[in-house]
């Protein structure tokens, strides 16, 4: 059985690749996370020419990875849904973590899953989760079923990956490096050096270890001496989630940034592609309903969409009033994710300008500012969302506050997302914003 999938599905813009898989038959396998509006998460089969065969959305939230099974079925980590669920050739979910616990989704031992990232099938009955939130991995079977739990001390690990000798290898990757660690949780292996965010880490047959180091914009092969045997790297934020070596010696890698999953040459040539992504919210080319008189029949503004891909489950819009009885727009949040109000504009490098409005914290144990992200062409971003440039930080109770930042459009800058950035639990609450060109 080659476990491809034949029949075309009308779906498959991709948005926000994480997982990638090149299947037996040749077809490569994609999680898409979905759209910053918290959309269009999704598996993706794509054929060796780069067309869509096969599309599957069962009501997925950012969801992470997926592995096609030896039955044909695909196993995935519906992360923001906090669940793993396996269905087959049909779209039926044949399991589904949800049914733990008579329906609550609880293991044996009355926890739950938070945030998994990765799912790897160990054998027939055992299945090894990353659970990202609780800074661990788990072993469990499908009745939920707690066999073992990771002793080791982890921060945010992405994939976790079984090795042929029993223990485990890690991408730690707010540690910033990737370890394997045996049964008893003790650390037999470790690689750290310069890594940023590694998210993906897998042993090659020639004893080395492939890793996706994201915030660097790479993939190395290190040597278990810690020697860096090959190296992809770019010259933009890539953000590269995973890497597999296949068989003829190319790498697949999926490109989140660019929204593309690509294969490259051992001598770094790009040898196949797959990107078709298309915008799902408008570009304009000045500032529109910044001071939100005009609402669409949703009772949102019109011009302004809620980001929610990073949110991890939560947040939602809210209205308020200002002191005048007008409506207002705001965001309620409960976690420590990211969660935008916001809007994309046309720019061009070199312009100085300045992003301004008033805002309103309620209770907020996190903080909200202003934003301005900068993405490029292809649609990524500059850099890191974190070190995009950001106005005031606001917490707790306050009243209205104006605030402004000034920015000059970096180069390769095409678009500029303004952003109301909320994390924490609490709400916020935002009025008269402005895109000007800057006076400095």
């Amino acid at each position: 059985m080659n476990n491809c999938s034949t029949f075309e599905d009308h779906g498959g813009v991709l948005d926000f690749p994480c997982g990638v898989e090149r299947l037996p038959c040749g077809n490569t396998l994609i999680t898409d996370a979905g759209a910053e509006s918290g959309s269009g998460s999704e598996i993706i089969e794509v054929d060796k020419n780069g067309d869509v065969v096969r599309t599957t959305d069962l009501g997925f939230r950012f969801a992470h990875t997926a592995k096609r099974l030896a039955n044909g079925n695909t196993l995935v980590a519906d992360t923001s849904n906090n669940r793993i669920l396996e269905f087959d050739s049909n779209d039926r979910i044949v399991f589904t973590s949800e049914d733990w616990g008579g329906g609550t989704g609880q293991l044996s031992d009355g926890s739950v899953l938070d945030y998994p990232n990765n799912v790897e099938v160990l054998d027939e009955r055992r299945i090894l989760v990353t659970n990202r939130n609780a800074n661990n991995f788990i072993i469990v079977d499908r009745a939920g079923t707690l066999i073992e739990r990771s002793m080791c001390k982890l921060k945010h690990p992405h994939n976790c990956a079984p090795l042929a000798n029993g223990n485990i290898l890690i991408a730690d990757s707010d540690e910033n490096r990737v370890r394997e660690v045996d049964v008893d949780g003790c650390t037999v292996w470790e690689y750290a050096d310069g890594l940023n965010w590694p998210r993906d880490a897998n042993r090659l047959l020639n004893g080395n270890t492939l890793i996706a180091d994201s915030k660097n914009s790479r993939v190395i092969e290190v040597t278990p001496d810690g020697v860096i045997a090959w190296e992809f790297a770019v010259d933009y934020f890539a953000n590269f989630y995973e890497a597999h070596r296949l068989p003829t010696g190319s790498t697949l890698i999926s490109d989140q940034q660019h929204k593309r999953v690509f294969e490259v040459s051992p001598t770094g040539e790009i040898i196949w592609e797959f990107r078709n992504f298309r915008r799902d919210q408008p570009v304009f080319e000045k500032l529109q309903n910044g001071f939100f008189r005009h609402w669409n029949s949703a009772g949102t503004p019109e011009a302004w969409h809620l980001a929610t891909r990073f949110s991890e489950g939560g947040g939602t819009f809210v209205l308020g009033e200002d002191a005048y009885g007008k409506p207002v727009p705001g965001m309620t949040y409960d976690r420590d994710g990211a969660l935008c109000f916001q809007q994309t504009i046309r720019v061009t490098p070199g312009e100085k300008r300045t992003f301004g409005g008033s805002l309103r914290t309620e209770g907020l144990d996190g903080f909200t500012c202003l934003q301005v992200a900068f993405e490029d062409e292809f649609d990524g971003l500059l850099c890191d969302a974190s070190l995009s440039p950001k106005g005031t930080p606001f917490s707790g109770d306050s009243d209205w506050v104006q605030d402004s930042l000034d920015v000059i459009v970096p180069p390769k800058a095409v678009y500029a997302i303004l952003r109301i950035f909320l994390s924490g639990h609490g709400r916020v609450f935002f009025k008269e914003l402005r895109w000007n060109a800057s006076l400095a």
